[in-house]
């Protein structure tokens, strides 16, 4: 919003006498005097937080987003906003509370959350009529005594703050009903606390207390009790004096044991004690008859007590990660039941007398072992959702359609006979298996004629002029031709082979060992694969970088078989560490010695090649007939690409017309290979590419250019798809489509502001770093280590973050990157790999408080790239502060330490001790780590504990009652908000 519209803004506010002025997001770096003229407003926002818009990333899970202004200071004509109720003034860069805000008598709720606040100043006690004060996400670490003679205090958030003690003088505060206290490094409370007689909610969770705070037995009045993430083993049997309590957290801490006097808890609805060392259902537990909610994730319990079943009020139970082997028969006699999580045990069976639980409408036993799926499972009328992923289920039955509330059936990487795609993405936890379509694609398999797909993918790598394509053919035509053009980029041929008694197709991806082809090596590197790792017998081990293709085909095919060969045997032995390859990479199959020139060992190759596809389990998924001749007929198409129309066209000659099984089916061939079809893309849904070699030899001829490499410096337009590709097959209205594709696959990014389209390809970058790669002031550092660096991640990540590039600066292996709100810019990152080390570095200099926000945004999308790989190993590290020259820190070891309750690193060399809490905090909150580490386990939070709402202290209300909006209904009147 420009200065006139701003002031425009305002003087049709005082004309229309609003009371509610929403300035939030505007860009706004200064306030006009102006404002003062609004006398009669009653709520001013200035940088607002957004109750249901909760960021993932950015300073912890369970902090809302700020919709911001960059205002530093007020001007003094606020003061004259004698009828102001609400102010908001969130996500700006106050470092102090503005004077003229002191002046504000009436005002009943202040918020000042995530600036960069440093104290409290006592002016603040001018505010004697204040409610709701909301001081979270700065850096305070002290809070004056005489904060607490704001007698009418209600709502106190002084969360994710640095504050180690808490002032005896809180006594005063007696209106207080709500006080978090959230990601502090608070170690004790003082007994001063226990005069809280009308507090509802407290939340202590995230700091470092080390003991069950006593005073806090003398709250009778609290509802919600939040101690998550501290240092306490032991719970004292004076809880049970907390008689009104709802709401208790006790989860992340030490606790072997609870008290009987818990039991004495006779309102307690929800009990949370995820990641502790229970090694049983504690017995006062077992007497809390109103307990709808038992979180009991990542204890060590085996069993449940026959007595757990007079619970009868319980809703959910949670006991992931546990040791537990049955469903034990006291769980299904709680009627109430609609949600049990127990995946991640060594469950072995599904009893029939689940049956009973009419209510249950989530069941995840995910990574268990059960075998199959009882006939009684039907009778849960209400199932929305079962979870089954990673068992040993051979068989779908086709009861479970007749559970019409059936939204989610999650199969997946069981061994089901039919197309593992049909049940949903293995590299996803949100796209499980649709019932609709695997039900439809079983009535397929069911209602006529079915046919295996007898189908393979066999794929060749390994460094370039090893001799893979002359191994090809030799393997397919028993020729040989010692002028052998090298292969560039890739070629795809079919193959013909007799399997068990069937014959069986072969297609052979025979890859250019060149570097600048490795980047696209992820799209078709894949599981459901046998490889065969071509190497050079006259070159040593490193030369032919074995581990590096084995690390790679194991990041993108799994656990894919692999067969090793050196060729050219007849010149030299293959001299190779076999033994030791073979512990390290149990997926190697096979190490085998040929000469395509002699044709020695190509027999034995050819049959070791024949056994490994006959023990690949999804060359016999069935396919129903009419599905297989739209397939054929595709193939057999002497064209590149069609459009969707006429794919439509095909399903109708073949019996297919109903839409569910034409976009199932498209999506079948996509996953194999045989098509591609990106039906969510604006430009390409409407395409499909027949022959996959048309965009791999477009993109390869492109990646291969000279002028591209040295001229262009990785830009390319249109003039060079027309210079460089052949007009006949790439014809001009086809060049936008390629171009999405390369964008599709993170291998360039459009320009912006360019009149033509102009496209940068980070692959074909200048190698040497530009001098403007210089930090100033300090910097907040970390660094990826990876045990085989793949050449795509760092451009990917280029692509992926290109709308950030900080001055067109980026090279070849690295880039600059800037962080701005509005039009200003308050960080430059430099990323960089070390593609020898096999390492990458973050450095980020400027503002301090948005630091780890930005490496928050960073490592997001590093880790979304890492995610993509089946099996990468990398690792995080960070550098001891102020000792720059000593080796880096493992964080991952930093956060298990402090996981263990351990306070102080020590590092013997430095003869030093780092202190665990403060160094983590300079890279994310608590909060955060909590929740990476829970992502990093394979588990979001939904998965692990449920719907979010059940332990957030602020997101909902329904779980406080009527204590968590205390001023909710103290402002009226109009609300308007700028366009």
């Amino acid at each position: 919003m420009t200065h006139d519209e701003l002031l425009q803004l305002i003087d049709q506010a005082a004309a229309e006498g609003w009371t509610e002025l929403d300035l939030s997001g505007q860009g706004l770096t200064e306030l006009p005097p102006e404002i003062g003229k609004l006398s009669q407003l009653k709520i001013l926002i200035l940088g607002r937080q957004n109750e249901d818009d909760y960021d993932d990333f950015v300073d912890g899970q369970f902090l809302p987003k700020v919709v911001a202004n960059n205002l530093s200071s007020l001007p003094s004509e606020i003061a004259n906003l004698k009828n102001l109720k609400t102010l908001d003034l969130s996500g700006n860069l106050f470092e102090i509370v503005p004077d003229c805000v002191i002046n504000l008598k009436s005002l009943e709720k202040l918020s000042i959350i995530r600036t960069q606040l440093t104290t409290i100043p006592e002016a603040i006690l001018s505010l004697s009529a204040i409610k709701e004060l909301n001081l979270s996400a700065n850096r305070i670490s002290f809070v004056p005594e005489l904060l607490f003679q704001l007698h009418e205090l209600v709502d106190l958030n002084l969360s994710n703050n640095k504050i180690s003690a808490v002032p005896k003088s809180i006594k005063e505060s007696q209106k207080l009903r709500k006080l978090c206290l959230r990601e502090n490094i608070i170690s004790a409370l003082p007994n001063e606390i226990a005069c809280l007689e009308n507090l509802e909610i407290l939340d202590l969770s995230f700091n470092d207390i080390n003991s069950y705070p006593t005073p806090l037995s003398h709250l009778y009045n609290l509802k919600n009790l939040n101690l998550r993430d501290n240092l306490i083993d032991d719970i004292p049997d004076s809880i049970g004096n907390l008689a009104k309590l709802k709401r208790l957290d006790l989860s992340s801490n030490g606790i072997k044991s609870l008290p009987s006097g818990l039991s004495s808890l006779s309102d307690l609805e929800e009990i949370i004690l995820f990641n502790n060392r229970l090694e049983s259902v504690p017995k006062s537990i077992l007497k809390l008859s109103s307990l709808k909610l038992l979180f009991l994730n990542n204890n060590l319990i085996k069993n449940l007590p026959e007595s757990m079943s007079k619970l009868c009020n319980l809703e959910r139970v949670h006991l992931a990660w546990n040791e537990m082997t049955e469903i034990s028969d006291c769980l299904t006699r709680l009627e109430k039941l609609q949600i049990l999580y127990m995946p991640f045990n060594k469950v072995t069976s599904i009893p029939d007398y689940i049956a009973r639980l009419k209510n249950l409408q989530i069941l995840d036993l995910r990574e268990n072992f059960i075998e199959e799926i009882p006939s009684t499972v039907v009778e849960l009328i209400k199932l929305r959702e079962i979870r089954l992923r990673r068992n040993n289920i051979k068989l779908i039955p086709a009861f479970l359609e007749r559970l019409s509330e059936l939204k989610v059936l999650d199969l997946r990487e069981n061994p089901v006979p039919i197309a593992p795609e049909i049940l949903g993405s293995i590299g996803s936890s949100e796209r499980h298996g649709n019932p609709k379509d695997i039900f439809n694609y079983l009535h397929q398999l069911n209602s006529g004629l079915v046919k295996p797909l007898d189908e393979a993918k066999l794929l060749l790598v390994g460094q370039g002029s090893v001799g893979k394509t002359s191994l090809v053919k030799q393997l397919m035509e028993g020729t040989f031709n010692p002028t052998e053009f090298q292969t560039d980029g890739l070629s795809v041929r079919t193959w013909g082979v007799h399997v068990n008694s069937k014959d069986v197709r072969l297609n052979v991806w025979d890859f250019g060992g060149q570097e600048i082809y490795h980047a696209t090596h992820q799209f078709f590197l894949t599981k459901r694969s046998l490889y065969v790792l071509v190497c050079n017998c006259r070159t040593s081990e490193d030369e032919n970088r074995i581990e590096y293709w084995l690390k790679l085909i194991q990041s993108f095919g799994g656990e894919s078989p692999v067969i090793i060969v050196g060729n050219k045997s007849d010149e030299q032995p293959f001299d190779i560490n076999r033994k030791a390859l073979r512990q390290k990479y149990p997926n190697i199959c096979a190490i085998l010695e040929t000469s395509c020139q002699s044709g020695n060992g190509i027999e034995e190759l050819r049959a070791k090649i024949t056994e490994e596809v006959g023990k690949l389990r999804d060359v016999y998924n069935l396919l129903p007939l009419s599905w297989f001749q739209v397939k054929e007929q595709l193939e057999a198409l002497d064209k590149d690409f069609i459009s969707y129309g006429e794919y439509i066209g095909i399903c109708y000659q073949n019996n297919i017309p109903e839409e569910q099984n034409q976009t199932q089916l498209i999506d079948l061939l996509h996953n194999l290979g045989l098509v591609l079809n990106f039906r969510n893309h604006p430009f390409l849904q409407n395409t499909n590419v027949l022959n996959p070699d048309w965009v791999t030899e477009g993109i390869y001829a492109l990646l291969s250019d000279d002028t591209l490499k040295t001229q262009g410096k990785g830009i390319l337009d249109y003039d060079d798809l027309s210079r460089v590709l052949p007009p006949g097959r790439y014809p001009p209205e086809r060049h936008r489509y390629l171009t999405d594709l390369m964008q599709e696959f993170q291998l360039c990014f459009e320009l912006p502001d360019c009149p033509f389209p102009r496209f940068l390809i980070p692959g074909l970058l200048p190698k040497d770093e530009p001098d403007a790669t210089g930090l100033e002031g300090d910097t907040l550092e970390f660094q990826y280590h990876y045990r085989i660096l793949p050449e795509s991640v760092l451009s990917r990540f280029i692509v992926l973050s290109h709308e950030k590039i900080h001055n067109h600066i980026h090279w070849r292996s690295g880039v600059m990157l800037a962080y701005r709100e509005g039009d200003e810019v308050f960080n430059i990152a430099r990323i960089k790999a070390d593609p020898e080390d096999k390492k990458i570095f973050i450095a980020i200099a400027g503002r301090e408080t948005t630091r780890r926000v930005f490496l928050s945004l960073i490592r997001d999308i590093f880790t979304r790239i890492h995610r993509s790989f089946a099996d990468l190993e990398v690792s995080e590290w960070v550098p001891v502060p102020n000792h720059p020259d000593h080796p880096p820190l493992d964080y991952q070891e930093l956060l298990g330490q402090e996981g263990m309750g351990i306070q102080e690193f020590p590092i013997g060399k430095l003869r030093l001790r780092l202190n665990l809490r403060q160094l983590l905090d300079g890279y994310e909150p608590v909060e955060a780590r909590r929740q990476r580490d829970l992502k990093e386990r394979g588990l979001d939070m939904e998965e692990r504990y449920g719907d979010i709402h059940i332990y957030q202290g602020s997101r909902t209300t329904h779980q406080h009652g009527s204590g968590d909006n205390v001023a909710g209904d103290l402002i009226q009147g109009d609300k308007h908000t700028p366009p």
